[in-house]
């Protein structure tokens, strides 16, 4: 089997990806600030601007720009961690989980019509192999 000749056709087929409306679509649903609010969601415990920065591999400068618009937009809080005055906490807001329920659904009604599309054996074969590739990932 010709692998190299497989990544390039795989290659292309995800640079291809910009044409399809589902791309575009997810690129409305998963902006950056709600991928920001799902990481401060999923991690109930204390978030600091440097855990984002270390998460999403931005500098903390950038952070600092997406938190002040999301405070702004009343989707998140900030204030002084308990455990050292020097360190900021980032909290979800009513608001922001409201956002982030609402994406979540539109997103997970848009993926769950395509799947339909595909039919019940594509679509397990297509997880399994999705399963496969993740695992694969993380050894590499």
């Amino acid at each position: 089997m010709d692998y190299l000749c497989l990544a390039s056709e795989l290659i292309a087929m995800w640079n291809s990806r910009s044409q399809i409306r589902f791309n575009q679509t997810f690129s409305k649903i998963m902006k950056r600030e709600i991928l920001i609010l799902n990481y401060v969601k999923e991690h109930d415990t204390v978030v600091h601007p440097k855990d984002l920065s270390d998460a999403f591999v931005v500098s903390t400068a950038r952070i600092a720009v997406v938190l002040n618009h999301l405070e702004q937009s009343g989707l998140i809080h900030r204030f002084p961690d308990a455990q050292d005055n020097r360190q900021v906490v980032v909290t979800l807001s009513e608001k922001g989980v409201a956002l982030l329920e609402e994406s979540k659904k539109v997103f997970t009604d848009y993926v769950e019509k395509i799947l339909q599309k595909m039919g019940e054996d594509e679509v397990a074969e297509y997880i399994q192999l999705q399963k496969k590739l993740i695992a694969v990932l993380t050894e590499v």
